[in-house]
């Protein structure tokens, strides 16, 4: 492979967007080579600062062949912005990124720069490249499981692209909806080999501070014992509304102005009228009215807008911009009906990803940066604060409700983005009851009423030109220094953090269990203000078919995805689940902002019940509004609506979408078949009669007749008046109909029904992206594998995966204590009971197997996936509720003869490692009740030499490790203290992370040695 160097960018950037870079852009990228990322990047709006994920990932090429201990690049890059929209613009770019190097592997020839790039890339990178992508990319959007993907792997490169309530809450190991298990992967993995671009800093103050603070404490000089070798994260706060200086702040300079591109985006004026009117709402249909009635009239200035037809609108990008979600739903609703031939969209935060993506299409076509000069169509797009920064969106004409500054200056950087030689122009609206109230305004506070002052003072002819350069004139001539007037700024950007105390991480490292008097994390990430973070809402229509208590059960057959999950503040469905929605007019689309937590009523509507869902191990339903927290899945059944009160679903889209949701999270294809989902909407013969066979308990298909069924039910819905409703459906029939593909049918509880998914995944349907792991539930990656394994191969499997993660990693912990962990940390399976489990058996079938890992199982080849089924095999086999496989290895480790080859320090590393990779024992191990313990008798190879284990059933029931006196928590600590907060947390990651990419690579077939078989059943 030929080395990428800083004289590669230029090629590098013009194969993946067809355009030459910015000076500042090949400045930054010189910089960042040589490992200097300045602290702020402070740069216009249109500028291209989300460019600097491209030069992140190419800085990262260029010193793919440096020694780990040398290389200054991360490999995980979090565009962090509080805007969920913004969220997924960034998304679509880091995607444009990725599926370019993908595509210059299979095409060199044509693109020789990016396929190098990929290249490096893949050389600092563990996973094979058949289960990954140079460079993956993915949004964090909640806490649901397509999410987990991120945090598999310490050491593929990726970009991550997120609010700021979703990565901070997984630096702080509280991650919103993230489960207490994986918390600790994801605290370490975020908080080492990893760049934090914190996009829009000026509306996330206290997140900025409390990275500086986490920084600081990752410094081994002076929180930890030990400094594990890895290098702590990177934060660069980019702006194009700085507040306050910097002194490491990265700023256009004159080459950069005189550059054709950006000077006509830093010249172009936008002039602003300032109206004073007594209703919002009708202003702005007034104002459309208006401009819509001149361009029809040909009264518009000719370089404006052209016509097309007498008579007939001219093309014109209308934005209107509003405070509050009651506002925008209002004012789309008046221009829906005043324009019933435009296009007339509405953009809120509360909005499921499946229809967001639709929607971006749409807006793009229309309202795109990259769309073109004339269209004969009249677009309105109307929003709230959610599209005022960072969403690379270009309108003609912008309405905006008044303001803090700060938040104004953000949404005309939507209003001739690209500086179109066009008249722009704005509007900006100030409501007369918000001049007259004697309260502050509950989104911008003083500010609202400061910013109108100043904007008087300042304005000529009462027009305010917004353009780059004239603003910034107006900002010298009445600015304080330049820079915008405090008291016109938004609460946000004045708003302090609460300290991150040290006694504070000692009570957030602690995630199993979890403290009951926990810090508040929404403090370290909004300040101190009210509001609360979000919950994720999704629609199932299955749930009518059953009572409340089977719930759990039917999700768990198919469990929520973030595409289907509408994202709403947790203040507004708690009114809503509550039946008071009063205060709805002043709900903004600001990230945590939203009503105080004690201001709001506790009794649920009866009949706006719903399910709790945490996963499959820990869901419930739904009786108080207290029992939501930050980041969980609120499931609810479809006739009990809601959606349009908690955000938006666009005309025609389904409240039930899980399937289509499904697929791409999953790379496999999924049908549910329950009377529930098709009453009314889809009759034919085969699917009745699957119905009559699925409600008679003597009936029975096997293999090959259901997947004869299917073909025969996706040929009746291709006959059908209306196919296309049901494309996805047939070529999901069609999956699953395929041998190759294999077959998964779970039962509904009611047996009325099953969900039918494919066993493989699809390969394609995510041709991108680094396949998923576990699905975010651990249970299932530590028992289950398409075809059984043997604790002997599974072990070797995770070795050698840590041995070569190792390898990339600039750890300076010794290798034989990782490779002793990785060995010995699944011994704890090798009791009986867990062995008939693993066999969907009693003990008596185990009882004749010697203990010896080539005879003992590690996978399975089919576990239950529903709560109810798996309480039932571990009732069947013997096994208290609660086992944990990795205490008892801990345990064993300990017995085991001779004693491990390591000093104290070594040695209490390895059984911390062992006792924590599913996540428990931080700080102590889950209480089980074994009365009936069984004697262990193992023998095993662990670093080439072989160790015994004897152990009775007393001598484990004196030793169990949720005693006090077992050293499960005092070792806690000793890490804790030993390696830092994160450094522990990181270490845990990197074992567990070789845990589960073995368990994939032996789910796909990738091992390297035979194995032996001991099981029975499976349906493949």
């Amino acid at each position: 492979m030929t080395r990428v160097t800083i004289d590669d960018f230029e090629a590098f950037f013009r194969e993946v967007h067809a355009t030459a870079p910015y000076p500042w852009q090949r400045r930054l990228a010189a910089q960042v080579v040589a490992g200097n990322w300045p602290e702020v990047i402070d740069l216009p709006t249109g500028s291209g600062k989300t460019a600097t994920l491209d030069i992140g990932v190419f800085a990262l090429a260029c010193q793919a062949d440096c020694e780990p201990n040398k290389r200054t690049a991360p490999r995980r890059f979090f565009f962090c912005v509080n805007r969920r929209v913004i969220v997924d613009e960034a998304y679509r770019r880091a995607l444009r990124l990725a599926q370019s190097l993908l595509a210059a592997e299979q095409s060199p020839q044509r693109y020789p720069t990016l396929a190098r790039v990929a290249a490096a890339l893949r050389a600092i990178s563990t996973l094979r490249p058949e289960s990954a992508p140079p460079l993956d990319v993915l949004e964090l959007r909640g806490g649901l499981y397509r999410d987990n993907r991120w945090a598999r792997s310490a050491t593929q490169p990726l970009i991550v692209c997120t609010t700021v309530d979703q990565f901070g809450s997984r630096l702080l190991f509280r991650g919103y909806g993230v489960s207490a298990g994986a918390a600790p992967i994801q605290a370490g993995l975020a908080a080492y080999d990893s760049l934090v671009l914190l996009d829009e800093a000026h509306i996330s103050r206290p997140f900025l501070q409390t990275l500086q603070a986490v920084r600081d404490y990752l410094d081994p000089a002076q929180w930890a014992e030990r400094d594990i070798g890895v290098r702590p994260l990177v934060v660069v706060s980019m702006t194009a509304t700085p507040v306050v200086g910097a002194a490491q702040s990265f700023q256009l300079d004159s080459e950069d102005r005189a550059t054709p591109r950006l000077k006509q985006i830093l010249k172009a004026t936008k002039p602003a009228r300032l109206v004073r009117v007594p209703d919002i709402v009708k202003a702005i249909v007034t104002e459309v009215q208006t401009l819509a009635d001149q361009i029809r009239t040909g009264a518009c200035p000719d370089a404006q807008f052209p016509l097309f037809g007498e008579g007939a609108p001219g093309g014109c990008a209308i934005g209107v911009m509003v405070n509050r979600v009651a506002t925008a739903k209002a004012v789309h609703e008046a221009l829906h009906k005043a324009f019933p031939n435009a296009s007339v969209e509405l953009v809120i935060g509360a909005m499921r990803p499946i229809d967001r993506d639709a929607q971006q299409a749409r807006l793009s076509a229309r309202i795109g940066s990259d769309r073109p000069d004339h269209s004969a169509e009249l677009s309105i797009v109307v929003s709230t604060q959610c599209l005022e920064v960072g969403a690379d969106y270009d309108v003609d004409v912008l309405i905006t409700e008044c303001a803090a500054l700060d938040a104004l200056r953000q949404r005309m950087g939507r209003l001739n983005r690209r500086g179109r030689p066009i008249q722009a122009q704005a509007v900006i609206l100030m409501d007369e009851k918000s001049l007259e109230a004697k309260q502050a305004d509950p989104i911008y506070g003083e500010a609202l009423g400061q910013t109108w002052a100043w904007l008087q003072q300042v304005a000529v002819n009462n027009v305010v030109d917004f353009g780059i350069e004239a603003f910034d004139g107006l900002l010298a001539a009445h600015g304080a220094n330049g820079r915008l007037p405090a008291a016109c700024l938004g609460p946000s950007a004045r708003r302090d953090a609460a300290a991150l105390l040290p006694a504070y991480l000692d009570v957030l490292v602690q995630t199993s269990p979890r403290p009951s008097l926990d810090p508040q994390v929404a403090l370290f990430l909004h300040g101190s203000q009210p509001g609360e973070p979000d919950a994720q809402v999704c629609w199932r229509a299955d749930l009518s078919a059953f009572s409340p208590e089977a719930w759990g059960e039917v999700v768990s057959l198919l469990p929520p995805t973030a595409a289907e999950c509408m994202t709403v503040p947790m203040s507004r469905l708690r009114r809503w689940l509550t039946g008071e929605d009063r205060k709805k007019d002043d709900v903004s689309d600001l990230l945590g902002v939203g009503e105080a937590a004690d201001d709001r009523p506790k009794s649920l509507l009866p009949e706006r019940r719903g399910l709790l869902w945490r996963g499959l191990e820990e869901h419930r339903r739904l009786v108080a509004v207290d029992d939501i927290q930050p980041g969980d899945t609120v499931v609810l059944p479809v006739e009990v609506g809601g959606w349009e009160a908690l955000g938006h679903l666009p005309p025609g889209a389904l409240p039930d979408v899980a399937e289509e949701a499904a697929r791409p999270a999953r790379d496999r294809a999924v049908v549910r078949l329950h009377p529930a989902l098709f009453d009314g909407r889809l009759e034919t013969p085969t699917l009745k009669a699957l119905f009559e066979h699925m409600a008679d308990p003597e009936a029975t298909l096997n293999l090959d007749d259901w997947r004869a069924a299917l073909r025969e039910l996706a040929d009746e819905v291709e006959q059908h008046s209306e196919r296309e409703q049901f494309a996805r459906l047939i070529d999901n029939l069609r999956r699953l109909a395929t041998p190759e593909l294999g077959l998964l049918r779970e039962p509904y509880p009611d047996r009325r029904g099953y969900v039918l998914v494919t066993r493989k995944r699809l390969g394609a349907a995510v041709d991108w992206a680094t396949p998923l792991i576990d699905e975010g539930e651990d249970e299932r990656s530590y028992v289950t594998c398409a075809e059984p394994v043997t604790l002997a191969d599974h072990s070797r499997d995770v070795r050698e995966e840590i041995r070569r993660t190792i390898q990339a990693l600039p750890l300076t912990i010794r290798q034989d204590v990782l490779l002793a962990a990785a060995e010995g940390h699944d011994w704890g399976k090798a009791d009986e009971r867990f062995q008939a489990l693993l066999r969907r058996a009693d003990c008596t079938e185990v009882w004749l197997l010697d203990a010896s890992p080539q005879r003992l199982l590690a996978k399975s080849d089919g576990f239950p996936l529903t709560p109810y089924e798996r309480q039932q095999a571990r009732e069947r086999a013997g096994l208290p509720s609660g086992f944990r496989h990795e205490m008892l290895s801990v345990t064993m480790l300990e017995a085991a003869q001779p004693a491990l080859p390591f000093n104290a320090e070594e040695r209490d590393l390895v059984l911390y490692l062992v006792g924590t990779h599913h996540g428990r024992g931080r700080p102590f191990a889950p209480v089980v009740v074994d009365l009936e313990a069984t004697d262990i008798d193992f023998t095993a190879t662990l670093l080439d030499q072989t160790y015994a284990v004897r152990l009775t059933g007393r001598q484990r029931a004196d030793r169990a490790p949720h005693r006090l006196d077992s050293g499960i928590g005092a070792r806690f600590w000793r890490m804790q203290r030993r390696y830092g907060w994160w450094g522990a947390a990181y270490l845990e990651a990197v074992l567990r992370l070789a845990d589960q990419q073995a368990s994939a690579d032996e789910e796909a077939g990738l091992t390297s040695q035979p194995q032996t078989f001991y099981a029975t059943g499976g349906d493949t």
